[in-house]
């Protein structure tokens, strides 16, 4: 039997919303969102339930959504979320903080037998017996309208969430490592976990880590200022030049914008709007 929800897709909608799930203890809590074009995801849909209101709420149809903010951010309810990073992300580009208490059932899983890293049908299906249609993991968030299938699969993602975690609570007061689950939580509280360091961002590309000397010095000043462009620009890093050609331009060390274009994926493009600060990297690292 499937559960009921509501589509939220007005303020006054959200706001009756917001009043009924005030005082709850817990809310189970997912997004879905678009990052295909974009540094920054766009968010499309927040699904909520406190296992006896669900709620799918649109926010690219309400023009405020601070109801929802303020109800997610209050700290006497524990936001309950599954793989929670680049949900909270999202919540952290719009407040500069993420709401807090938190619960990842990802995180508690291996507690209680699960696998590490166990994805969220996994779990549902060894928790509770229940296999869910994912055949909309994929789609098209930004599309309106969504058709019943996809609010169905939306609303069922906390529907679940919620259940789990009612079991999960019910089985952590017997064990004794809680301690390791309140460490991994703590994580995702801190303003590093969403706003990473442009000087380390070269740690993420392979091939760098092989590198010395000048080589080593361009690819870190190289990468460090692609992440600050990527965010100015609201682009993806790889749409800025992506990883391979960062580490020819610090292997070839181009003099001139003629030099630049000659590696691949380096166009005219790219030499015109970043060729003078590519060069000046690449001649001033040290």
């Amino acid at each position: 039997m499937t559960e009921p929800f509501k589509l939220i897709n007005n303020e006054q909608a959200l706001l009756q919303l917001c009043e009924e799930l005030n005082g709850s203890k817990w809310l189970a809590v997912d997004t879905e969102f678009e990052r295909v074009s974009t540094y920054y995801p766009e968010l499309c849909l927040v699904q909520i339930s406190n296992g006896e209101i669900t709620a799918v709420v649109d926010p690219l149809v309400i023009e405020d959504i601070t109801p929802l903010l303020d109800l997610l951010y209050q700290p006497l309810i524990t936001k309950v979320l599954h793989s929670a990073h680049q949900d909270l992300e999202i919540f952290f580009n719009i407040k500069g903080t993420v709401p807090t208490p938190l619960f990842d059932t990802q995180l508690a899983a291996p507690l209680l037998g699960y696998a590490v890293g166990i994805g969220y049908g996994n779990l549902i299906n060894e928790a509770l017996n229940i296999e869910l249609d994912k055949g909309h993991a994929r789609a098209d968030w930004k599309m309106r309208p969504l058709t019943d299938d996809m609010l169905r699969y939306a609303a069922d993602d906390v529907i679940y969430l919620g259940k789990v975690y009612e079991l999960f609570i019910e089985k952590l007061v017997k064990i004794d490592n809680e301690s390791l689950l309140t460490e991994k939580l703590a994580r995702l509280v801190k303003e590093e976990t969403y706003k990473p360091n442009p000087g380390l961002m070269w740690k993420k590309i392979f091939a760098a880590k092989k590198m010395k000397g000048k080589q080593l010095a361009v690819v870190k000043q190289l990468a460090a200022w692609r992440e600050m462009t990527a965010r100015d620009r609201n682009r993806p890093r790889k749409w800025i030049i992506p990883d391979h050609s960062l580490i020819q331009i610090a292997i070839q060390l181009p003099e001139n914008k003629t030099q630049l274009l000659s590696i691949d994926k380096v166009g005219e493009k790219t030499v015109s709007r970043h060729g003078d600060d590519l060069l000046k990297i690449c001649h001033d690292a040290n």
